[in-house]
């Protein structure tokens, strides 16, 4: 049996976007589902002039702090210096990094129930998303009969 199923690294670069709530509904919507946990998350900005700022969850106000409740204090913290380096070098002026460690909590129910059914987890890898798009626009199509 496992107790905490594999985690994802995201990381979402580029322009200053427009964070109209969109992002959050659907995190929490996951969340709440039981999909997913957020473990912690690293939000970059690169300045024109090329300075770095990071805003730390801690930062923000009381009520944006209570949004996020989806987080554990206990998994906060995750990202370190070291982190925010290596993704700060990649950074254009003008830009943002928003770097998430995703816990996927439905592999944790699927893999226990093969361990109860007598089987066990015997490899585990993630193809990126992009990889994927890439293989499906590659195929060639087939004729409908």
């Amino acid at each position: 049996m496992i107790k905490h199923g594999p985690v994802d690294v995201v990381v979402v670069a580029g322009g200053i976007p427009r964070f109209d709530g969109s992002i959050y509904a659907e995190l929490e919507r996951l969340a709440q589902a039981g999909i997913i946990r957020v473990l912690d998350a690293m939000l970059l900005v690169k300045t024109e002039d090329g300075q770095v700022g990071r805003l730390e969850l801690s930062d923000l106000p009381k009520e944006d702090q209570a949004a996020l409740g989806m987080m554990s204090d206990e998994t906060r913290g995750l990202f370190d210096l070291d982190d925010e380096q290596t993704l700060a070098e990649g950074m254009v002026p003008g830009s943002i990094v928003f770097a998430m460690a995703v816990e996927n909590l439905w592999a944790v129910r699927l893999v226990n129930a093969f361990d109860q059914a007598g089987a066990e987890l015997a490899f585990q890898t993630r193809v990126p998303a992009l990889v994927v798009d890439e293989a499906f626009a590659s195929r060639p199509t087939v004729a409908k009969k």
